[in-house]
């Protein structure tokens, strides 16, 4: 929970151990210069949160393993039920660095009327900015769920879309794939996906643990020492 700023927050990030000594500690330390210094960690496949004692952090585990998408949705679930009344909730995966001060530039931001916030934007969604800086609705394909923005409205509603419990009982793909599980019921719902020009974050892990493809860089990230505060107009 971030209850410092004007926007009551509630984060979290999810982990699995193999990630623990390499590209966690990376993200920790942006999101703390971005201004979310205490993010709740989520673990999955770990018996013993004292493991992850080093960070400073409250921690969840889960053992044995949920895998991806159970990990993701009972670590939003927990969020919720934590602080119900947050005005925002933001879930964050292990690999990924973002600006200093983001979290000031985001309470800036007006949140969009039946929509929800991707941090990160794939080239595909860069080509719709047409030039154009700021907030606009993505293709609607779900592309990565390293960093996404939700309103309280908007939790409430995929916390409780049928859609996100049907796939559990698909065994190729209930466990993956996250980022379409939610663009396809937020769609259903009659939300919007939206990115931004620049993109808010970059993506560190150079393949997926769950697919093994290569990620495609955000070739708008203006780096890590870039200030978000310099994007208010």
């Amino acid at each position: 929970k971030e209850g410092s700023g004007e926007v009551n927050w509630a984060t979290g990030v999810t982990n699995v151990p193999a990630r623990k000594e390499t590209h966690l500690h990376r993200t920790l330390e942006s999101l703390r210069a971005a201004g979310f210094e205490c993010p709740r960690l989520f673990v999955d496949g770990c018996k013993d949160p004292g493991e992850y004692a080093q960070f400073g952090l409250e921690v969840r585990t889960r053992y044995p393993s949920v895998r991806t998408a159970g990990n993701w949705m009972l670590a939003l679930a927990e969020l919720y039920l934590r602080d119900p009344h947050a005005e925002r909730f933001a879930m964050f995966q292990d690999d990924f660095v973002t600006y200093r001060n983001l979290r000031v530039y985001l309470e800036r931001c007006p949140y969009p009327g039946k929509g929800y916030w991707n941090l990160y934007t794939f080239p595909e969604n860069q080509a719709l900015a047409n030039g154009r800086r700021g907030w606009y609705p993505s293709n609607q394909r779900g592309e990565g769920a390293v960093a996404i923005v939700f309103n309280n409205e908007a939790t409430r509603l995929l916390l409780g879309h049928q859609r996100m419990f049907y796939r559990a009982m698909n065994p190729e793909r209930g466990w993956r794939f996250i980022d379409g599980g939610i663009v396809e019921a937020m769609k259903e719902a009659g939300w919007v996906e939206y990115v931004h020009n620049p993109s808010l974050v970059q993506h560190t892990g150079r393949e997926s643990t769950i697919t093994q493809k290569r990620f495609i860089p955000a070739i708008s990230f203006r780096g890590e020492e870039f200030n978000a505060e310099e994007l208010i107009l």
